[in-house]
């Protein structure tokens, strides 16, 4: 398991994140629309991961849609922008559910997902998603209809991926909580990860979890995104309701 990218909502067009990463030498893209959810994106890959910018086009759809990440957006964007959520990658969804589901865990049916993408293909993939109410919202998972290396070999041939960006990794999400030392047993458990005190590590990425400190107005959300190397020669990018920063 693999993280595969983290969604950061936001509450303009999609276009805008691209012109403000451009501005700093930053390559983001156009990702597409997703009809029947009433959304749409924008995209910067990193080396295995990327990070998606996900806006509402049309409320209407986005609230009467059942994908529970459409929800948390409808929900997240009533007051704020800003990282919502973490999606990991596996190869087998089905059999992911399955153990899940053997472990105690409720999941939802398995989501098909599809968006037009700007040069007019359509990328499918499933997304598996935790009934599981908790202080912070579960990670979701993900299945691409493509393998992994066919995915990033299309992406390069297109010019999607920034080559400043190809060994830039996220290493780090941290979390504002009320209960920094339950929330980490809890991830540790779900992902068999290995934990030091409210550190969470899972596949190559720490998750820490911090007491709330009401300066921070996304409670129960990630709001601080470490990589490495970073995206250019600044240290943090304050980017729309979230803070990256470098290793």
């Amino acid at each position: 398991m693999q993280l595969d990218h983290i969604v950061h909502f936001i509450k303009r067009n999609p276009q805008e994140i691209i012109d403000y990463l451009s501005v700093r030498n930053i390559k983001a893209v156009q990702g597409g629309r997703h009809e029947k959810w009433g959304t749409y994106n924008s995209l910067l890959y990193l080396n295995s991961s990327y990070i998606e910018f996900l806006a509402i086009e049309n409320k209407a759809k986005a609230m009467q849609s059942d994908n529970p990440l459409v929800q948390q957006a409808v929900q997240d964007l009533a007051t704020f922008e800003g990282l919502g959520q973490v999606c990991f990658r596996t190869e087998n969804i089905e059999a992911l559910k399955q153990e899940l589901n053997e472990k105690g865990y409720k999941t939802y049916p398995i989501f098909p997902g599809e968006r037009m993408r700007a040069d007019g293909q359509m990328i499918k993939w499933k997304m598996l998603f935790l009934q599981a109410k908790r202080e912070v919202p579960f990670p979701f998972f993900i299945q691409w209809e493509q393998d992994d290396h066919t995915r990033y070999e299309e992406f390069k041939s297109l010019g999607m991926i920034d080559q400043q960006l190809i060994h830039t990794k996220i290493k780090g999400i941290k979390y504002n909580v009320e209960s920094p030392e339950e929330t980490a047993a809890e991830w540790r458990e779900l992902f068999q990860g290995k934990q030091h005190g409210t550190n969470v590590m899972i596949a190559d990425v720490s998750f820490e979890f911090a007491a709330y400190n009401k300066k921070y107005a996304n409670k129960n959300r990630p709001v601080h995104i470490t990589l490495q190397p970073f995206l250019n020669n600044e240290e943090t990018i304050q980017l729309f309701g979230s803070s990256y920063h470098s290793l």
